[in-house]
């Protein structure tokens, strides 16, 4: 099975919507919050265009990883979209490092976020963008085959174009939140702090495109270059199909079935749709890391790495 497989599987009739999705943003206005921003971050800030949108990490001294976010730019200002249980923690860390740059750090609430997901087997990168409407951002991103569309503040209209050039009302499927995740899942979206640990590496979470190759210094830019110029990670972070069962909500043991050796762990696993089998992201070493690989957990389940 591939990606693209599992998410035909998972939403067979895009699209799909929720209208509590779990994302909040924060807002950066004044004449340095770019550079203050673009030091921090390992995306190139200065470099976004207004209305692009950009994955990015913010990292510590030894390039583990503590937040990500989307950032973009727009509205006189540096916007940074992010998961919700990571909103508090990257509020903090900005405000930590914050001493006499002018800028000011806010919290714009607009109301609950409307997110929108569909997959497709070519998802264009332009795509990747933003536009305000009534000073509320509506951003669309696009990761492994899954497009987002999240409009804070007001649900968007939806029309289905027919061939003969016409539009009708579209409404979308709803999205349940165990829809949700595996989804984001399978576009290789991580949750930090639970789809990771304190020590994990950006480039072990798999978000390489969340980090510039060309931009000048930022917080743990030492370890991912050197990463990058002379090697590897040891690990790194999988999609995983498992054989059905209850949701994991805690790191469990991953074994090679012919020896039973562990050799490296599920960190969360969600019940898909109609339960015929559980979606889930693992850190494994490179000998299984190929797609199609088999494994098993403890109990005996099936585990099969996605990609």
């Amino acid at each position: 099975m591939t990606p693209a497989d599992l998410l035909r599987d998972l939403l067979p009739n895009p699209p799909y919507q929720r209208h509590d999705a779990p994302y909040r943003l924060l807002q950066l206005t004044g004449p340095d919050a770019g550079e203050f921003l673009h030091r921090l971050c390992s995306q190139d800030v200065l470099g976004l265009a207004p209305g692009s949108v950009r994955p990015a990490a913010f990292l510590d001294a030894k390039g583990k990883l503590l937040a990500t976010c989307l950032v973009f730019r727009g509205e006189g200002a540096f916007w940074l979209e992010v998961a919700h249980e990571q909103a508090d923690r990257l509020a903090a860390l900005l405000e930590r490092y914050h001493f006499t740059e002018k800028l000011v750090i806010a919290r714009p609430d607009f109301g609950p976020c409307h997110e929108t997901v569909q997959w497709a087997s070519n998802v264009p990168a332009q795509d990747w963008s933003v536009a305000f409407e009534a000073g509320r951002p509506v951003v669309r991103c696009a990761r492994r085959l899954v497009s987002f569309t999240r409009s804070h503040g007001a649900a968007l209209a939806w029309s289905e174009l027919h061939e003969d050039g016409s539009e009708s009302p579209l409404r979308p499927a709803p999205l349940s939140n165990e829809l949700a995740e595996c989804v984001a899942m399978a576009a290789g979206i991580v949750r930090v702090g639970v789809d990771t640990e304190p020590t994990t590496l950006a480039l072990e979470a798999d978000l390489g495109d969340h980090i510039s190759t060309t931009k000048g210094c930022y917080t743990g830019q030492e370890i991912v270059a050197r990463i990058h110029t002379y090697g590897h990670t040891n690990r790194k972070l999988c999609l995983l199909r498992l054989a059905p069962g209850a949701a994991i909500t805690a790191p469990q043991p991953l074994h090679e079935p012919e020896d039973d050796l562990a050799v490296g762990r599920v960190m969360r696993a969600v019940v898909a749709p109609g339960g015929g089998c559980r979606v889930g992201l693992g850190f494994l070493p490179k000998d299984f890391q190929a797609p199609g690989s088999a494994l098993r957990l403890a109990d005996g389940a099936a585990v099969k790495v996605v990609g």
